[in-house]
C-alpha cells in the first residue's frame, strides 16, 4: 500500500487546476462585468421612469440625461428627446 502521491501525480494535478482556472477565470470576468453592465442599464431606465413620473405628479416638466442623451420629461407623461440643434 501507498501512502503518499509521487511527485509526477502532484505535478499532473498541477497542470490540470491550471489549464481549468485558465479558461474559468477569463470567462467568469467577462460574466461579471456584463452583469455589471446591465445593472447599470437597468438602473438608468429605472431613473428614467421615476423622472417620468415625478414629471407627471408634480405637473411640471422636468429634465433628465440618461446614457449620454437629454430628455424632457412634460406634464403629460411624453418623453422627448432633446437634441443638440436646439440649445
Amino acid at each position: 500500500m501507498r501512502n503518499a502521491f509521487t511527485l509526477i501525480e502532484l505535478l499532473v494535478v498541477l497542470t490540470i487546476i491550471t489549464l481549468v482556472m485558465g479558461v474559468v477565470v477569463p470567462k467568469g470576468i467577462k460574466l461579471l462585468n456584463s452583469y455589471d453592465h446591465s445593472l447599470n442599464d437597468m438602473q438608468e431606465k429605472q431613473d428614467m421612469v421615476h423622472l417620468r413620473a415625478e414629471a407627471f405628479l408634480s405637473s411640471t416638466d422636468k429634465k433628465g440625461k440618461f446614457l449620454g442623451e437629454e430628455f424632457l420629461f412634460t406634464k403629460k407623461g411624453e418623453v422627448i428627446e432633446i437634441s443638440d440643434d436646439n440649445n
